[in-house]
């Protein structure tokens, strides 16, 4: 579990609805969370640990690190926005008590939570989370050779970025009355003269 966060907390409340009120530990938990869990599935564990030490040592403003400096503030930020605000949700909407899940009202005030309130907002913002999951998803294929870490994994309990399971490319076909028919389904067809896509 890292103890360095990519995001502040501050940086967290200013780009989102987050009250000011809300418990710092919270805060921190939830970028914890979205850093250890989601932004290392995307990123594998190598290229998301030289992220963390760049940081930590603050060499991420060196001029030999600028392509970790854009992955960082022009990809990885935007999704960590997004993938720490719904860790958060259930901490600071919900308490578990005897009584069940509770929603606090200040002071010793709560009242039953409105489910269908929460999951809209809970969707609201995994939609936000999975666009910008998706963008550096794409930014890291397109752009893996300035990141040589993303496939030197060879420890089992290091992750290696798997783009098979939610973010899948589209079929790639020479040009067919097939391939007019899947369009008009409206699955997604690369030419073949695209190499940099990599097969599914």
């Amino acid at each position: 579990m890292t103890k360095t966060f990519l995001i502040s907390e501050q940086f967290l409340r200013t780009y989102t609805d987050i009250n000011n009120n809300i418990d710092t530990e919270l805060i921190k938990n939830a970028i914890r969370e979205s850093q250890d869990i989601g932004l290392q599935a995307i990123v594998g564990t190598l290229l998301y640990q030289k992220l963390v030490t760049l940081v930590d040592s603050g060499d991420i403003n060196n001029e030999e690190n600028a392509n970790y400096k854009t992955l960082l503030t022009d990809y990885i930020q935007d999704y960590l926005i997004y993938a720490s605000y719904w860790y958060s949700l259930d901490a600071i909407y919900l308490r578990s008590r005897n009584n069940g899940l509770i929603k606090p009202m200040g002071g010793e005030n709560s009242e039953g939570v409105e489910r269908e309130l929460y999951n809209l907002k809970r969707q609201s913002i995994e939609n936000k989370m999975s666009y910008y999951a998706e963008r550096l998803t794409k930014y890291i294929i397109e752009e893996q050779g300035l990141y040589p870490e993303i496939n030197n994994s060879n420890k089992l309990y290091e992750q290696n970025p798997n783009y098979n399971n939610k973010y899948k490319n589209g079929f790639v076909f020479r040009k067919s009355p097939f391939t007019s028919i899947m369009e008009r389904a409206g699955i997604p067809i690369y030419d073949a003269r695209y190499k940099q896509y990599p097969p599914n």
